[in-house]
């Protein structure tokens, strides 16, 4: 008579089966599983390779890789269209986890929202850190006749809508008007696609005065086929300490354009902290402001309530200037 195979008790059974459960989720767990980050971040930035902004994101992201506080390499990807609006899409839509964030110019978050309708809550975004900022100033060919501004306003109050102005895209666009509704003059808007266009046009006599950031005039100016006539900032700034601001001019101007990296909304608490901390020690690096100050932009470093709170400032204040 053989005798009966003796069968592993069923608690035994449910041990080995556990223990070979917890083993297989150690070594094979999901990220979401693992901390945080498991793997590189991807960084988007809504503009072409070798534009300011783009350079300005290479700049952060090798920066935060040499620091080594998140502990993984940040990649920076190139999105471009829409005016920014195809990135910023991008970014804000990801899955909310940490591994896709954005290195976005304010536009796509204050002002196109307002004109056109967009797949993205712009409101609802995760402000990480405002980086940089970009002045807004007008320039004139560097023989003109217009010294300062209240040349500019005698002209355009003698010949209303015939002194020409370059804008274009909004950033440019409320600024003009507002200097309009403070100086009660009215100029000949021309529109352009941006800095370049708008420089193209300036040294070929095409237009009177254009408006465009620091960083886009900031080799002509220096060079002299250029002059700022008013930066619309509420002081100097160190990188055009020459350019009066229109304020001290007795016109109540100021307008800036901000380069702030976000997130899409219901970012965990402690990947937001992560993000942040990186993000913004890599700002503080003498090297990345070398990188900024030659761009022409000033470094920010505010951080993300700060930089939520000033976009929608920016947002309210652009409301009733905005072309519909």
């Amino acid at each position: 008579m053989k005798a009966r195979p003796v069968g592993k008790p069923r608690s035994a059974v449910l041990l080995v089966t556990l223990a070979c459960a917890l083993v297989t989720a150690a070594c094979d767990g999901s990220p979401a599983q693992q901390a945080y980050p498991a793997r590189d971040v991807q960084l988007i930035v809504p503009y072409p390779a070798g534009s300011a902004i783009d350079t300005t994101a290479r700049a952060l992201a090798d920066v935060i890789g040499a620091q080594h506080k998140l502990g993984r390499r940040v990649q920076v990807v190139n999105r471009a269209g829409g005016a920014g609006s195809v990135g910023t899409t991008a970014a804000l839509n990801a899955k909310p986890a940490g591994y896709t964030i954005g290195l976005v110019p304010d536009g796509p978050l204050t002002l196109i929202p307002q004109t056109e309708k967009v797949p993205y809550d712009a409101k609802a975004a995760t402000v990480l850190s405002e980086v940089t900022t970009s002045p807004v100033l007008f320039a004139v060919p560097g023989d003109s006749p217009f010294k300062n501004v209240g040349d500019l306003v005698a002209a355009a109050k003698a010949r209303p809508d015939a002194v020409t102005i370059g804008d274009g895209p909004l950033n440019y666009t409320i600024p003009a008007r507002k200097f309009e509704q403070l100086t009660g003059t009215r100029l000949k808007h021309v529109k352009f696609d941006g800095d370049q266009a708008t420089t193209t046009a300036l040294l070929g006599g095409n237009i009177d005065v254009g408006v465009m950031q620091l960083a886009g005039g900031m080799a002509q100016l220096k060079s002299g086929k250029l002059r700022a006539l008013a930066i619309a900032t509420a002081e100097r700034v160190g990188l055009a300490s020459d350019v009066p601001t229109f304020v001290e001019q007795n016109v109540q101007l100021q307008w800036q354009a901000y380069n702030v990296v976000v997130a899409p909304e219901d970012l965990p608490a402690k990947v937001e902290q992560k993000l942040s901390t990186a993000i913004n020690s890599a700002i503080k690096d003498p090297k990345f402001a070398q990188t900024a100050q030659k761009l022409g932009l000033v470094v920010s470093g505010a951080d993300g309530k700060a930089a939520k709170a000033r976009l929608a400032e920016k947002t309210t204040a652009a409301a009733s200037l905005l072309p519909r």
